[in-house]
């Protein structure tokens, strides 16, 4: 099976991060025990693995590739009957590390919900969003979204993306409902949680140091 342009330009490097071209690769080497063996005697050879491995059944491919930015191997999968329909990342699993600005542990519960979406969790997902959620008013100790949005830490707009989450929450951890959270509504709810992240931890921190080199060079300069 071939890998096309389309197909491999929508892969991301789940060690690097980088959105660059891959090489389909054919990895060979000692160390894989083949045919039988005796407590006198082991059987050691050369092995080839290929770079596109088809499955025993279905039309599902596995592939080996090495990113031409790292030079690192990682595993890609493509189901022909998929919705998608394209290659994606099965090994290593791919993970989002969240910004430093960010303090725990709300941080690695916003790294978990995505390792949770990563892997097709999307309840689980869902309700590490409102975790996150919840941790940050504490943070900032609201007694509530309502009471973040009072005291400005939020705007009605992010307050209504807050809500959305944890109302979310509840549906993934009390419904019971397989089905009831969609891959889709887990990105979009994962969204708005980076959205609230970024505007109440990130930013602002990010503009104070822009402003304090900014006045630093003033200062120099007069």
């Amino acid at each position: 099976m071939r890998l096309g342009e389309t197909e491999m330009a929508k892969l991301i490097c789940p060690n690097c991060g980088a959105a660059t071209s891959f090489s389909p690769a054919c990895i060979a080497g000692k160390g894989i025990l083949r045919g039988e063996s005796t407590d006198k005697y082991t059987k050691w050879g050369e092995v080839e693995i290929q770079a596109v491995i088809p499955y025993q059944y279905g039309e599902i491919s596995y592939a080996i590739l090495v990113c031409r930015a790292c030079n690192e191997f990682f595993v890609a999968i493509n189901d022909e009957y998929s919705e998608e329909g394209y290659w994606e990342v099965v090994y290593p699993i791919p993970r989002r590390t969240a910004s430093e600005e960010i303090p725990e542990p709300i941080k690695s519960e916003f790294e978990e919900a995505n390792l949770c979406f990563a892997i097709g969790a999307y309840r689980a997902c869902v309700a590490m969003c409102q975790i996150a959620l919840e941790a940050l008013w504490r943070d900032k100790e609201a007694s509530s979204i309502k009471d973040l949005e009072e005291r400005g830490v939020i705007s009605s707009v992010l307050r209504q993306k807050a809500d959305e989450i944890r109302l979310w929450g509840n549906v993934a951890k009390h419904e019971p409902i397989p089905d009831a959270v969609s891959k889709e509504d887990a990105e979009q709810l994962l969204t708005y949680l980076e959205i609230l992240l970024n505007d109440v931890y990130v930013e602002p921190k990010r503009l104070g140091r822009l402003k304090q080199k900014r006045e630093q060079i003033e200062k120099k300069q007069s």
